[in-house]
């Protein structure tokens, strides 16, 4: 054998010769699949050397381009656009949730009574034992508020007093309560005087997102309270204690007391 002449390679094994035109093949097709199918580099390279197939690497690239437009177009958290993109979560859900959390943050200690000893406005009440009442809330405590009656003919004030949370049923602004009052019905089979629900589990079952989802869809509902007294509008608040009705005359708002709701239906 002269000098100049290579041995042969061993059955089944690769000279660095070989292994240099493997490099090479593996590089080019690499670089193929970058202008072929836009792949990255690195994704493409994993697939001239047969650690992912093509068809893996397109599924991983859309679902990174939905997880990028899901986290700029509701400015949702990586973790969950990915899930959503990944089928594992549905949109329209997290989407309502999101639109929940954000109402509560907002309305949950709306109040009417509050709302009038903010303000000193005037509101009209209506409580348990078919009366009402008229005035303003001079303050608020965890289970009353004091009242201070006014005639609502001459503003005069008549008197004061102490009225238990659990009283009210339903309640407006004062300028409004002649629009209220005239589009209530009330249901007879309901009207004998009651006393308050003291147990919060014998109230009427109405959480948060139900509530929430006749807002979100605007729906036309209708609720009865204790005593008979059934109206329809569409809410458009809800608090951890009331929720504001609009009704469809004049538009105008009554409070619904949510421990004295006795049933809430779409019509």
């Amino acid at each position: 054998m002269s000098p100049s002449s290579k041995p042969p390679s061993a059955p089944g094994k690769s000279t660095p010769e070989d292994d240099g035109k493997d490099r090479a093949a593996i590089r080019k097709a690499a670089q193929d699949l970058v202008r072929s199918a836009g792949l990255p580099p690195n994704l493409a390279f994993q697939v001239a050397l047969g650690n992912l197939s093509l068809n893996e690497v397109l599924q991983r690239m859309v679902t990174r381009e939905k997880v990028a437009t899901l986290m700029e177009r509701h400015g949702l958290p990586k973790s969950l656009a990915t899930q959503i993109a990944l089928g594992q979560a549905d949109l329209d859900t997290v989407l309502r949730k999101q639109r929940l959390a954000a109402h509560l943050d907002a309305n949950r200690e709306r109040s009417l009574l509050g709302g009038s000893v903010a303000d000193g406005g005037l509101i009209q009440l209506s409580l348990l034992g078919n009366r009402s009442a008229y005035g303003r809330v001079l303050e608020v405590g965890r289970y009353e508020f004091h009242f201070q009656t006014v005639d609502p003919k001459t503003g005069a004030t008549t008197g004061d007093e102490r009225i238990h949370k659990l009283q009210c049923k339903l309640g407006c602004l004062a300028s409004d309560a002649k629009h209220v009052r005239n589009q209530i019905k009330r249901d007879k089979a309901y009207a004998d005087p009651c006393e308050p629900i003291w147990k919060p589990q014998e109230r009427y079952g109405c959480s948060d997102r139900r509530l929430f989802g006749h807002i979100d869809n605007e729906d036309q509902v209708e609720c009865r309270v204790q005593e008979g007294q059934t109206l329809r509008g569409v809410i458009r608040w809800m608090g951890r204690w009331e929720f504001g009705l609009e009704m469809k005359k004049k538009q105008v708002e009554v409070v619904v007391f949510r421990h004295a709701l006795l049933h809430l239906g779409r019509v």
